[in-house]
Order: structure tokens, then sequence, then C-alpha cells
């Protein structure tokens, strides 16, 4: 029923869609309807002419809200289809490219499809805020004259500026992240700010924030501004674990040299481990209690693998060798 006069009704919408476009568009371009309706009439008196033209205008101001509706609702169009039409702008050459029968890992990083759904996302959240901007010109042009609209959006520029900082810095700081290729949708990160730590995969990329799926499911979105100091996992074959052990100071001459003795066979204790642990201190300092570090490689992912392993072979050699750690408890790097 309802699609049945939807369609009965639609010669009509189509009509006031028009009108509306018509009036929406003559008022922007400054050529005011309503003054034309006035001099054709040309009514006798100054009155008449003042009452016609609000009569026009009261007629008319109608259809100016359906300009604005279609403006707003064309932008809405842009906003919900912006991936696809991302997709159209960057075309099939580029997607011919990422076709080929090549390894991923063989290619440019400019080239993979996890880089193009990158561009893709980028190029929609564009057009999207390019359709809102402009539907938002469109809708004050219809009731400011275009010589006063750059004067009334600088001074609403400058008023925001202030509030919107926040974003702003998000947004450069996307610009910056994206067109230096730090990093794209499908890639292995981890950010940490203060206390808080965030691990997962990029699933989202736009101009203000990235999403990444943590392993536990949840999502979590950081803004570019944000986003200054981050390991991307994806960009290289292995990643550094540190572990670190409180030794005592009567204990760390054979602390050390029990560690080093293991080093060469250590990759063989552990399957983590791409090569030998190095034994180091990362903060330097000795005292009654010192922190004894050890430094592995392992491939992406087992991060987590190699800590939980290199505490359990550490404390089954330190304790056959009759090394106890300061206060019972390690501290993880």
């Amino acid at each position: 029923m309802r699609r049945l006069l939807l369609l009965l009704a639609s010669p009509l919408l189509l009509v006031v869609a028009l009108s509306s476009l018509m009036v929406g568009v003559s008022f922007y371009a400054e050529s005011n309807p309503a003054t034309f309706f006035v001099l054709t009439a040309a009514p006798a008196t100054v009155q008449a002419q003042r009452v016609l033209y609000l009569l026009a205008r009261a007629v008319l101001f109608p259809f100016q809200l359906g300009f604005i509706v279609l403006a707003f609702g064309a932008a809405l169009w842009v906003f919900r289809r912006r991936l696809r039409i991302g997709g159209w702008v960057l075309g099939e050459p580029v997607a011919g490219r990422l076709r080929r029968e090549e390894a991923d890992e063989a290619r440019p990083t400019v080239l993979r499809p996890e880089r193009r759904l990158t561009l893709q996302q980028i190029i929609g959240s564009i057009l999207a805020v390019l359709a809102l901007g402009a539907a938002t010109v469109l809708s004050i042009g219809q009731f400011v004259p275009r010589a006063d609209l750059a004067v009334v959006i600088a001074a609403l520029t400058s008023g925001l500026t202030w509030g919107a900082r926040l974003p702003i810095g998000d947004v450069l700081g996307g610009i910056s992240n994206i067109f230096e290729t730090n990093v794209s949708v499908g890639e292995r990160i981890r950010y940490k700010q203060f206390a808080e730590q965030v691990e997962g995969q990029v699933e989202d990329v736009d101009l203000r924030f990235l999403n990444v799926r943590a392993d536990s499911g949840e999502l979590t979105s950081i803004p570019h501004g944000e986003l200054r100091i981050f390991r991307n996992f994806s960009r290289g074959e292995t990643s550094g674990v540190y572990a670190t052990f409180p030794v005592r100071a009567r204990d760390l001459n054979r602390a050390v040299a029990l560690l080093t003795e293991l080093a060469g066979e250590s990759p063989v204790l552990t399957t983590q481990l791409v090569e030998p642990w190095h034994v180091m201190s990362l903060d330097g300092r000795l005292g009654g209690v010192t922190a004894v570090s050890l430094f592995g490689r392992t491939t992406p992912g087992n991060e987590d693998d190699l800590q939980l392993a290199l505490h359990t072979i550490v404390q089954l050699r330190f304790a056959a060798a009759g090394i106890p750690l300061a206060g019972g408890k390690e501290a993880a790097a």
C-alpha cells in the first residue's frame, strides 16, 4: 500500500523537488525570485510592493527548506556510500595492478590490497566531509548573500578554532599518518599511552580515528592526534621482547654469567626465539637489587608466548643454581 501511494505521489514529489532545486539555486545565486514576482506584478504603491514581496517570500520559504533537505539528503547519500565511491575514485587500473600474480610481500606497500582499502576509506571520508561542507554552505547561502557568506564562514571558523583544536589536530595527524604510509588496514599494531595499552589488528582508518580490534574482541578508536609512537608488527619479520628479573647484588655476577652461558642454546630452549637472547640492563643502575634484562627476537604474534617462556626458563635455571629472585616477583617490560 505504501509503495502504491508513493508511486502515485511520485510526479508531485518530483515537481516539488525540481521547484525546490530551482528556488534554492536562484537564492544562492542572488537572483531573488520574490523580487522578480514583484516586478512582474508591478503594484501601484510601495506598500503594495512590500506586501506582495512578503507574500512571495512566504510562498517560497517552504521551497527553500526543501532545497536544504535535498542538499543534506545528497550529503547523507554520499556519506553512507563513501566506501563505494572511494573505490570508484581509485578506479580499475589500480585494482588491476593489485590483482597481479605476485606475493603480497614482494609488492611495494602502496600497491598491497590493505593499502588500497586504507586509501579507499580515506578518500571516502574526504568526500563525505566535502559533501557535508557543501550542503552547509548552500544552506547558509539561502539566507545570507554570497558577498557576506565568506565573512560568516570566517567568523564561524575563528570562533570554532579553539573549541575544535583537538579534532583539527586529529585530522592533521591522520593526513600525516596516511600519506607517510605509517599504518594500513589489516596490520597489527601496539599503542601505549600512560597506563593504557592497545594491541590488535587495524580494521578501519579515516581522517580522524584508527579502529583497532583487540584479540579479546573489543574495538578501540584511537585519534590520530594521539597516535605518535606505536609499534607496527606487520612491518618487519621479527619483533623484540624484554623480560626483566630483579637480582640481589650478591647474586648478580652468577646470574649474568649463567644467562650469558645459556644464550648460545636459548633458541633450542624456546622455539619462539629466532636468535640467541642478549643480557643487558635497561636502566643501567646498580644497587642492593639490580634489574637484569633479557632481550629476544620472535616472529610477530608470538610476543606473549616468548615472554612466558623466558620467565619459565630463567626461573627454573635460577632455582637449580640457587639464585633467588629479589622479592619473588619478576617485572616484565
